[in-house]
């Protein structure tokens, strides 16, 4: 009997230190994590919002959890998740094992006392019974250990769904990849109108997606949220790529794309990209807006905007003439279809420039980013006409300014009835691709590009093409713009290489080469090697700023005259760069600040500004005279034509006044508008801008 017992006692010893082990003491508590993914939810939702966690625990609202959190139903509850990358939300809080936490997750846009987002008021709908409970919440009971819940998915108002719902199913050999795009902006545009354009689509390089998308053809088609905000702005949809044709940490080139679009049916700007997550698990990419344009919040301002253009680089260079009927348009203000989005400039005289005054209805901050586009006669392309250019494609005229790296100009848009766009380096007009007259190298030079292409060798640097291999591939400088490489007799790509060598084995590689003249002082390029495979890999590219290097041939010196160019050049090293953020040089300054000299014994020659400049009905008018002349000032609109003559006599030294009463010369009153004041005494001319307001 002894033995029995002691016997029983030592199993009893061992049931209770396994119980103890497996048995949180009273007061123990776990640490529960909560994952929630927003790319369901219905509203511009970005990481700079808010989540939380509403609801009861055990049955019970106001409770407090071990860590001190209140969990509540409304704005009060202490649990709150922080944003984890993209979509994704993350919180851990304490709970007592065994405990049940009825839940929902609240979305707004700062905190928990705003309105929350559309449609509900940042409110989830209900859902299917979970864990034998029927209360239309997502519900949790804690077990012994600390726990990470399964991502969970943000559920908008609508039907009951379960908890762990997806927005995609889930394939053993395939890796889910969720798009959402937000159509709000170009919707307000007017680019898209969801009744008659759509559906959008998602296309893409073929070659890395297994063939799931290609850029010649939608194979990926989104939904559009017709809950979603501002009307059903959101589209999305899934992509299922084959495990077996991807790389985890590959690089994967797509766009957005409007099926049966009205004009260009293609998202602006660069492609986008992402990387296949680790472990090719499933996920979400961050909704963007198409084209990079948000949805505009304000009211639009009625204003007119001025735009000035000198061409003067381009017919140095002999590739533009108006004479033989080549013109100029501003692009990319009103959209990017050509010719319906063109808006056409008219040539100045007076001004000796292209201008145009055009309307607009925008919201005073947004950004217009615009380029010029030259209009050439279709005679230019004719070979065995006189006005034959060799090279040229009448779809080269795009601008592409060096001071922009070659992506959009931008004009933010002011409160003003009337606004003209800023000129290039201080002055008053902007010149095409940003290449001011005293830019046009017309000696001969040559010049010596310096490569370092060590990057483009080591995988930390170029994680995404065939490495280039130091002593062995061959690199190259690529002429990346049309005019530029018309100038040199090439045309742009494969065409226009200029092959570099290392000799000393530094990884340096460099070429020199004589350039024909004339030719602008911006030179632009990308740098291109051929691999391993057979293949090029060329860096850059896309229509953003970065999208190639720009180098400038500095004066050797500048005087009253301009520049003079030294006879060789070698440019500054620059690092080989993977992608679209290749480094553009700032211009170097062309010309030196002459001052007004002013005559012994005499006052100065000079036209002051008029005051007040705008102005209604009148404005005041100053100026200078010299020595005994013939004096003329007049007003010419924004065509060059002339409005009205001020003055037209000869004057002796001294100073005057004129003024002129918004009126032409039949004394009818003048439209609102800009117009131009010059005057001319002997050799003398200065021009003044004024804005008539009525």
């Amino acid at each position: 009997m002894k033995r029995m017992f002691n016997g029983s006692l030592q199993v009893a010893i061992v049931l209770l230190l396994l119980a103890a082990l497996t048995v949180p003491a009273i007061g123990q508590t776990i640490k529960v994590t909560f994952v929630l993914n927003t790319s369901t939810n219905l509203d511009t939702m970005t990481s700079k919002h808010f989540v939380q966690i509403r609801g009861a625990q055990n049955g019970k609202t106001g409770a407090v959890l071990p860590g001190g959190k209140r969990i509540n139903w409304d704005g009060s509850s202490d649990l709150i998740l922080t944003n984890a990358g993209g979509d994704y939300w993350k919180g851990t809080f304490e709970m007592l094992p065994n405990d049940t936490l009825n839940y929902k997750f609240w979305t707004g846009y700062a905190n928990a006392s705003d309105k929350g987002t559309t449609p509900d008021g940042g409110w989830e709908g209900p859902f299917n019974p979970s864990n034998g409970i029927d209360t239309d919440t997502r519900t949790f009971i804690s077990g012994s250990k600390d726990t990470t819940l399964a991502v969970q998915y943000y559920h908008p108002a609508g039907p009951k769904v379960d908890q762990y719902f997806r927005p995609f199913v889930s394939k053993p050999d395939s890796v889910a990849i969720y798009f959402r795009v937000n159509m709000g902006g170009v919707t307000q545009s007017g680019r898209f109108n969801p009744a008659n354009n759509g559906p959008v689509g998602v296309r893409g390089n073929d070659a890395t997606s297994g063939k799931t998308l290609d850029w010649g053809a939608t194979k990926v088609v989104l939904n559009r949220e017709t809950n979603s905000v501002d009307k059903g702005s959101f589209w999305s949809g899934v992509a299922y790529f084959p495990k077996s044709a991807v790389i985890a940490g590959g690089n994967q080139f797509y766009k957005f794309y409007i099926n049966n679009a009205t004009g260009d049916a293609w998202e602006g700007g660069n492609d986008r990209s992402f990387r296949y997550p680790a472990g090719l698990k499933d996920t979400t990419l961050s909704w963007v807006d198409f084209d990079r344009v948000r949805p505009k919040i304000g009211t639009p301002v009625q204003s007119t905007i001025t735009f000035r253009m000198n061409l003067r680089s381009l017919q140095e260079v002999g590739l533009f003439d108006r004479s033989k009927g080549d013109r100029v348009a501003v692009i990319g203000a009103k959209g990017w279809d050509r010719p319906s989005n063109y808006i056409n400039m008219a040539f100045n005289s007076l001004l000796q420039e292209w201008t145009v005054a055009e309307p607009f209805n925008v919201i005073p901050g947004d950004a217009i980013p615009y380029k010029y586009f030259v209009i050439w006669d279709s005679s230019r392309t004719k070979v065995g006409n006189p006005n034959y250019i060799p090279l040229l494609d009448l779809n080269d005229g795009w601008e592409e300014p060096g001071v922009r790296g070659g992506g959009n100009r931008l004009h933010i848009y002011q409160n003003a009835s009337q606004q003209t766009i800023v000129g290039d380096f201080g002055r008053a007009q902007q010149f095409f691709d940003s290449v001011l007259p005293e830019g046009v190298i017309k000696t001969a030079i040559t010049v010596t590009w310096n490569i370092n292409m060590k990057p483009a060798a080591d995988r930390a640097t170029n994680p995404d093409f065939t490495l280039f291999r130091l002593g062995v591939d061959s690199a190259f400088i690529q002429l990346d713009t049309p005019l530029f490489a018309i100038t040199q007799g090439k045309r742009p790509g494969a065409q226009g290489r200029y092959f570099l060598t290392d000799p000393d084995g530094d990884g340096i590689y460099s070429g020199t080469y004589a350039l024909k003249t004339p030719t602008w002082f911006q030179v632009p390029f990308r740098v291109a090697y051929k691999a391993s495979t057979g293949s090029f890999v060329e860096n850059g590219g896309g229509t953003e700023p970065g999208r190639r290097y720009y180098q400038f041939v500095k004066p050797a010196s500048i005087s009253s005259t301009g520049p003079t160019w030294p006879a060789t050049y070698n440019f500054p090293t620059l690092d080989w760069r993977p992608g679209r953020d290749l480094p553009y040089e700032t211009p170097p300054e062309l010309i030196t600040a002459v001052q007004d000299k002013p005559i012994a014994g005499a006052t100065r020659f000079d036209l002051e500004r008029n005051y007040p400049n705008p102005f209604n009905p009148v404005t005041k008018i100053d100026y200078q005279i010299a020595r005994t002349t013939e004096v003329k000032i007049s007003v010419y609109n924004l065509m060059g034509q002339l409005v009205k003559t001020l003055v037209n006599e000869t004057l002796a030294p001294g100073k005057y006044s004129t003024i002129w009463a918004g009126d032409n010369a039949q004394g009818k009153p003048a439209p609102t508008g800009v117009y131009f004041l010059k005057m001319e005494a002997g050799d003398f001319s200065k021009v003044h801008k004024m804005a008539l307001l009525k």
